[in-house]
């Protein structure tokens, strides 16, 4: 896998070597997992390892982005391999000499690591039952393990009676972890970053008895369902739970649903929870589901994003946004910001890429104004919009705004936009 990843970026990207290199568990240092050289093919790399934050490779590691060489070496460019917001490991690449790379070569790369980095990273069970083994106590770990063992034959009451004790077996703080899930059959990530204790549990048996309970799992068995009836299974399960549980449970259930949900039988799950008031379950539902997203008819995940938008939830987080986003969603978003604007209050930044998806009349000059805007976020998403409306008549406004710009992440949205 590895090894067809590197021949290929290095055919797209033109260049003489390309290396994966992998952070060790536990450990400040990447280790070499591949290399591939177009002058010999079994030249070894130069260096098996880095330590984290030394040299391209293990600095790109270490600030999450983007790094090109300034002096003749090795690698060229390197990206992060990124799951989530953890870095799992770094790819490089080598030109055979200092090459200037163009910003979109440099996101071909970084896509390209992104994509690795999902092909190497475990089934979401078994990413799941990791993190709460590394933060979760012996005797409530051995209870989960029984319990997941449990929904793995088929054991549906076993599961729904346990879910409620869940909170309180292996708490409710925060999961704390930057990785995400791997939905592999969708090329979907479910980033962990607002998980809690409780939501990987929950998911973690909703995860498991959405295994085929018989012991053919690759297609209809007498003993038990095929993978697609399991999964179904699931998703009822997951519903019922949702309906007969408090907020927590609510949330737990959502979560099982972004990893398990294929089919609409939980719409009806997902609609009540964008309907409340309570921010995390809104949270839960929408932000970073990808079962939510697909789901949701048009005029559903108009009103979900412009809710995400009044609660204070990141519309960055709305997965399939950019794919789902039309005219009339930017029309709402546009009217929420004026009403905001008029009663004097402040409107979310990263509205503004999304309305750029379909401008409206007049909104370059908007943007154009949001680009002397005192905060550093709102001028980055407003570079951000512009660049995606590719209007030349607001090149100047650009130009002249980098002349004067300070802040490093500003400079470089601009810097994009204008290449």
């Amino acid at each position: 896998m590895i090894d067809a990843a590197l021949r290929r970026i290095r055919e797209e990207l033109k260049v003489e070597v390309a290396a994966v290199y992998l952070r060790e568990p536990e450990q400040p240092f990447l280790r070499v997992a591949g290399f591939c050289n177009a002058a010999a093919a079994d030249a070894p790399p130069a260096a098996r390892e880095y330590a984290w934050g030394k040299g391209l490779v293990g600095g790109a590691a270490e600030r999450a982005e983007t790094l090109s060489a300034s002096e003749p070496d090795l690698y060229s460019l390197a990206a992060p391999m990124l799951l989530g917001d953890e870095v799992v490991g770094t790819v490089a690449i080598g030109a055979g000499s200092t090459r200037r790379f163009t910003a979109d070569e440099a996101d071909l790369l970084l896509a390209r690591a992104r994509g690795l980095a999902r092909r190497l990273a475990p089934a979401p069970l078994d990413a799941l039952h990791a993190e709460l083994s590394r933060r979760v106590a012996g005797p409530a770990l051995a209870w989960i393990d029984t319990l997941i063992a449990a929904a793995r034959r088929g054991e549906r009451d076993t599961v729904a009676n346990a879910f409620p004790a869940v909170s309180r077996r292996v708490g409710r703080e925060p999961l704390g972890s930057g990785s995400a899930l791997v939905l592999r059959d969708l090329d979907a990530e479910v980033p962990l970053r607002a998980w809690r204790l409780d939501d990987a549990a929950r998911a973690a048996l909703i995860c498991a008895f959405a295994e085929p309970h018989g012991p053919n799992d690759i297609g209809l068995s007498p003993a038990g369902p095929s993978r697609v009836e399991a999964r179904v299974d699931a998703e009822a399960l997951a519903r019922e739970l949702y309906f007969g549980g408090d907020l927590r449970e609510r949330a737990g259930a959502l979560r099982g649903l972004a990893v398990v949900g294929r089919s609409a039988a939980a719409l009806d799950a997902v609609l009540d929870a964008c309907r409340v008031a309570a921010v995390e379950l809104v949270e839960a539902a929408i932000a970073e589901n990808p079962y939510s997203a697909r789901i949701l008819p048009d005029e559903e995940f108009r009103k979900v994003v412009l809710k995400c938008a009044f609660v204070g939830v990141s519309l960055d987080r709305v997965i399939g946004l950019e794919t789902r986003a039309d005219a009339e969603l930017s029309r709402m978003l546009l009217s929420y910001v004026s009403e905001r604007e008029v009663a004097g209050r402040s409107v979310p930044p990263d509205i503004w890429p999304v309305v750029a998806l379909h401008p409206t009349p007049g909104l370059a000059a908007k943007l154009c104004g949001y680009l002397e805007h005192p905060s550093e976020t709102h001028r980055a998403a407003a570079a951000l919009a512009l660049g995606r409306i590719a209007d030349r008549r607001t090149r100047a406004f650009l130009e002249e705004r980098l002349a004067r710009e300070t802040d490093r992440v500003v400079r470089r949205a601009l810097e994009r936009v204008l290449a």
